[in-house]
């Protein structure tokens, strides 16, 4: 659906299987940053309001002006059970673009999580009803309901490019993007990894405090 310049609503997306969302949830973000060679990390600042906090779904994605939120209340009206809506404020901190009725209706419509590059608030309120909510900052400033925006198009969180339908995993360590098309080959990556710390693990609790490969990489920098 197209209309003003700026105001755009486009197609729906291809949402992942719920055995491959269920996945990536069991493996958390560390292993998948993992697999994902460092890549697609959303930057520190943005954290969970709750530490215990664990997400897990395909991005509905949202832009907007700053310091405005007409187009997330949109998308918290067509979003579907399991989605993330991933929000990109253009970098605003200013207002706060939700509070607690906006996530109290995206959350009782079955919405997996809410990821805003920006400010929200009511954080009281989100923390009581254990909303699973990741925001940069809080303030108690809100915003118009003016536009302009866009739903399912690109967008930037925390400086990594996301685009409608990736697969975002939240938790207390974090968030990653997924795209949808290297899903698989992640997974893979992610999980061999894993494997291997949990035979660290093993190795360090029966005493092998230094792995060998320590050693070997000093003695290949002329240090031992």
């Amino acid at each position: 659906m197209d209309g003003k310049i700026g105001f755009k609503i486009k197609g729906d997306f291809q949402r992942s299987s719920k055995e491959l969302i269920e996945a990536f949830k069991n493996l958390g973000s560390c292993a998948v940053s993992d697999g994902l060679n460092k890549f697609n990390t959303v930057h520190h600042s943005l954290k969970p309001i709750l530490d215990d906090t664990v997400i897990c779904g395909n991005a509905l994605t949202v832009k907007m002006r700053p310091g405005d939120n007409l187009m997330l209340h949109k998308a918290i009206g067509i979003a579907k059970p399991g989605d993330v809506i991933v929000v990109d404020t253009c970098g605003s901190e200013t207002n706060s673009v939700m509070g607690e009725l906006m996530a109290m209706a995206a959350f009782k419509s079955g919405v997996e999580g809410i990821v805003v590059d920006g400010a929200i608030r009511d954080i009281r309120e989100l923390k009581k009803h254990g909303f699973p909510v990741f925001a940069k900052c809080v303030t108690p400033a809100v915003g118009d309901k003016e536009g302009p925006g866009v739903i399912n198009d690109v967008i930037c969180c925390g400086g990594v490019a996301v685009l409608p339908g990736d697969i975002i995993l939240g938790d207390a360590n974090g968030i990653v993007v997924i795209h949808q098309e290297e899903a698989i080959d992640i997974l893979k990556q992610a999980e061999e990894k894993l494997s291997k710390d949990e035979k660290r693990m093993e190795e360090i609790l029966k005493g092998v405090i230094t792995k060998p490969d320590i050693d070997r990489i000093l003695r290949d920098k002329g240090v031992i």
